[in-house]
């Protein structure tokens, strides 16, 4: 694949495609395909797209990695990292695979630019787990967005993980007392150093036969952990200035790891993971401790309706104020 400058923002360039998608959607939208190609579509051999960027894809078929392009009739269909498709295999060497059809996602990674804005951003689909990736030294600081992607990940029927990285900057009990309640919730936690390896092998042990995601935001060592993982990939990994990391992936691009059967995902570093499709009646499900309480109505929020079972559950104080931030955020449309 076309490597981007790393000086690129991402998130304007993720704009500037999601516009460009969205006007081909427009001008596609209800165009079913001729006879002979839904001949095609129906002898597709199925492939996982692993790279996109600009309209140029990756695909993983027939155990390698290829280029491919979509046949007319998929154009401006979207497809993400992850995505099963059918395609036409290459007929000669000078050709390229097919992308005929996009098959049914079983799970998807979303986000919005902010709470108030319902554009969603599919970001992987077809994955495990999606690992939230935060830096040990600012792990305090961390958890509300790290309480975010447990939200996404439930939303979009994957398992949260999440990755602490640089405990060596830190005392052992700094990281431990802050992930204690992740822990009873039975999230998996990784402790990481990108600089001195630990705990990276335990962490592609936990990913082995899986496709995981990764998001985090710029500067917590997300790069450099996948280089880790994965040395072939070869990510992009820039010096850390005072201001914190800058955007060193700018579009997502899966890798594998043979000897572990494993994909992984490294996404470009975010400055907002937004829940503008969650509602504010529906966030109660997606925090496992407040999910199953005896309530006496079936819609009860947990903030002062009569029957609600709030008292029974035992919730930790910090993730009780994370759920009303995030209610009161995504009622009010506030970013």
């Amino acid at each position: 694949m076309p490597r981007i400058d790393p000086r690129i923002d991402p998130e304007l360039l993720e704009e500037e495609f999601d516009d460009v998608d969205t006007a081909h959607h427009r001008r596609r939208r209800g165009t079913k395909p001729s006879v002979k190609a839904q001949e095609r579509i129906d002898d597709a051999e199925v492939a996982r797209v692993v790279a996109v960027a600009r309209g140029l894809l990756e695909v993983f078929h027939d155990r390698r990695r290829q280029p491919a392009r979509f046949a007319g009739s998929m154009r401006g269909t979207k497809v993400v990292v992850g995505d099963r498709v059918g395609i036409r295999p290459a007929r000669h060497q000078t050709d390229v695979a097919r992308v005929v059809s996009l098959l049914d996602r079983t799970s998807t990674l979303t986000r919005t630019p902010d709470d108030s804005d319902d554009t969603e951003r599919l970001v992987v689909a077809n994955a495990d787990m999606v690992a939230a990736v935060v830096s040990a030294d600012r792990l305090e600081q961390s958890l509300g967005f790290v309480d975010r992607v447990m939200v996404a990940a439930s939303a979009g029927s994957l398992a949260p993980m999440v990755v602490v990285n640089k405990v060596d900057l830190v005392a052992d009990d700094d990281v431990g007392d802050g992930l204690a309640t992740y822990r009873d919730l039975g999230v998996d936690i990784h402790l990481t150093s990108a600089e001195t390896g630990a705990g990276v092998e335990a962490l592609g042990d936990d990913l082995a036969g899986k496709w995981t995601a990764f998001t985090g935001h710029s500067g917590v060592g997300k790069s450099s952990l996948f280089n880790l993982l994965v040395p072939a990939a070869d990510q992009a990994v820039a010096d850390i200035g005072r201001h914190g990391g800058r955007h060193t992936t700018v579009a997502a691009v899966a890798s594998h790891i043979s000897e572990r059967d494993a994909w992984l995902v490294d996404t470009p570093g975010i400055r907002s993971f937004g829940l503008g499709t969650v509602t504010p009646a529906s966030l109660a499900r997606h925090f496992p401790e407040l999910a199953d309480l005896p309530c006496a109505l079936d819609d009860c929020t947990h903030l002062g309706e009569p029957g609600c079972g709030i008292d029974a559950a035992v919730i930790a104080p910090r993730r009780w104020d994370s759920y009303k931030r995030l209610h009161a955020a995504l009622a009010s449309g506030a970013p």
